[in-house]
């Protein structure tokens, strides 16, 4: 995985955007997208922990799935659909509408942590 930063434009706002494994993951099936807002890359200001089980690692799991039960019960387990360009804009929009609600005066000055559950939805805190 890459480190560097990338760069996203999310409804007229610059944000720079990286992913992380966690390291305190069992099996490193969580990671974090961390997000800097343009010109303030002094602190992260969202930290985002999502899970995505690496299809590498549980290659054997996923693919001895062969009866239709099995195979839904191992789509509804595994999380295998990566971080992309447009799931990122995607979080930041509802991150920001999700600041908004409660903390739009100072959605920007400080650091938040979010969580993605099972279902895509963004809550607070780290899961």
């Amino acid at each position: 995985m890459r480190m560097k930063l990338r760069r996203i434009h999310v409804d007229g706002g610059d944000f720079f955007w990286r992913v992380l494994w966690d390291p305190d993951a069992v099996n490193s099936d969580y990671l974090f997208l961390r997000v800097w807002v343009a010109g303030c890359k002094a602190y992260p200001w969202l930290t985002v922990h999502y899970q995505f089980h690496n299809p590498w690692l549980f290659y054997g799991d996923i693919i001895s799935a062969v009866t239709p039960e099995q195979q839904q019960r191992a789509r509804d387990y595994f999380q295998l659909k990566p971080l992309t360009p447009g799931k990122v804009a995607e979080i930041i929009r509802k991150a920001t509408s999700l600041l908004d609600d409660e903390y739009a005066d100072r959605r920007l000055d400080k650091s938040w942590y979010l969580n993605i559950n099972r279902e895509g939805t963004l809550n607070w805190g780290l899961a």
